[in-house]
């Protein structure tokens, strides 16, 4: 699997192959989206209305162009382009500054600086966010409600970057499902890494949600309110944060999931082996007697050798009749332990009942498909 977080330069910003020449975007009041520079949109921003300027891949220089049309403050000018850090949120009289995560399919994930004002909003990333479409899509949706009260607009961007992970999840989802049968009926050495893989994008994954997730649950316990968000849009914001952590919870399901199945993979590999010492036990009993019996008449007396053994019949009855009647005896004694065929009904057994661990394994996937948040997506972001 690709590494999970995208390249950046020591600065933060993206390195100089990502750059393209149409690296932003701007959503007016009416839903209208523009492509283009960064630069080239900076100088069009609308003087009238609520509008989103969505930007990626951008550079220093098209950033401090963004800060110097919207008239940031230095802090805030600085912080947007500074890429690379732990997740962040906090607000003030005029501004709401968040740091976030989203989903950019090949390339992992990347990392989101979100600045909110009552008359804009700035999303940057430092990659190509997969979400970023549909929550233009949604904007223009719900372009009534977010010219009444343009706290919807963060809430569609907070919630569709939350989304966008699921898609992740539910690939995860299906290797497991696919690993797990396998691991049961036939374990081998690529599952496992297979599994190592999954385990180590997930949990890179679980440690850039958590401090979000953390911060996000103190913010809204201790203040209560942001300036700029209304009593209207606020309980949606609480609704953000339940989403969050739903979402924590179930990487974190996930993680279990995986490591539950490495554990059963290693026991299936030992519970392989012992029923391959078994088998081989099971060959050596067989040629025991025999073994015997060739050792015992092998022994060089000369009364034994001229006189006893010495005829054709002497060789019929103990040198083929006695092995195979030692042969005989031994699969009769087999059968009545319930030796012969054990393997192979073990083998059809396995095949029709799964353990537990694995039938019960996507008891996980209880997104609560009923609820829906205030941007009218259901909860679990299907």
């Amino acid at each position: 699997m690709r590494t999970l977080l995208r390249r950046t330069t020591a600065s933060g910003l993206p390195e100089a192959g990502d750059k393209t020449d149409v690296n932003a975007t701007l959503t007016d009041a009416e839903g209208a989206s523009t492509a283009g520079s960064a630069r080239e949109l900076a100088a069009q921003l609308p003087e009238r209305g609520f509008f989103w300027l969505d930007l990626a891949n951008a550079s220093e220089d098209e950033y401090a162009a963004v800060a110097a049309a919207l008239h940031l403050d230095d802090s805030l000018s600085s912080w947007l382009p500074r890429f690379g850090r732990s997740a962040h949120l906090e607000s003030s009289p005029r501004y709401l500054r968040i740091s976030a995560w989203a989903d950019a399919g090949a390339q992992g994930i990347v990392e989101g600086h979100i600045i909110y004002s009552p008359a804009w909003l700035i999303t940057a990333f430092d990659g190509d966010a997969l979400c970023t479409e549909a929550a233009r899509q949604r904007f223009r949706e719900l372009r009534d409600r977010i010219a009444a009260d343009p706290g919807y607009a963060l809430l569609i961007v907070l919630n569709e970057l939350l989304t966008g992970f699921y898609p992740r999840l539910e690939r995860a989802d299906e290797l497991l499902d696919r690993l797990e049968d396998q691991i049961f009926l036939d374990p081998v050495a690529e599952q496992l890494l297979s599994l190592a893989d999954l385990r180590r994008e997930l949990s890179s994954l679980h440690r850039l949600l958590v401090p979000l997730r953390d911060r996000v649950k103190n913010v809204v316990t201790s203040l209560g309110k942001f300036p700029g968000i209304s009593e209207e849009v606020w309980p949606a914001f609480q609704t953000y944060s339940e989403r969050l952590a739903d979402l924590v919870e179930l990487i974190d399901d996930y993680r279990q999931r995986t490591a539950d199945a490495m554990e059963a993979h290693a026991a299936n590999r030992a519970n392989q082996q012992s029923e391959q010492i078994n088998r081989l036990t099971v060959i050596s009993w067989v040629f025991l007697p025999i073994s015997f019996l060739t050792g015992y008449f092998g022994m060089n007396f000369d009364w034994a050798v001229n006189q006893l053994l010495s005829t054709r019949d002497a060789f019929l009855l103990l040198g083929v009749g006695l092995p195979l009647l030692s042969l005989v005896l031994t699969l009769l004694l087999f059968k009545s332990l319930g030796w012969l065929g054990a393997w192979r009904r073990k083998s059809k057994h396995a095949k029709r009942n799964r353990p537990d661990w694995v039938r019960h394994a996507r008891h996980h996937r209880k997104h609560r498909e009923g609820d829906t948040t205030a941007t009218g997506r259901p909860a679990n972001g299907r």
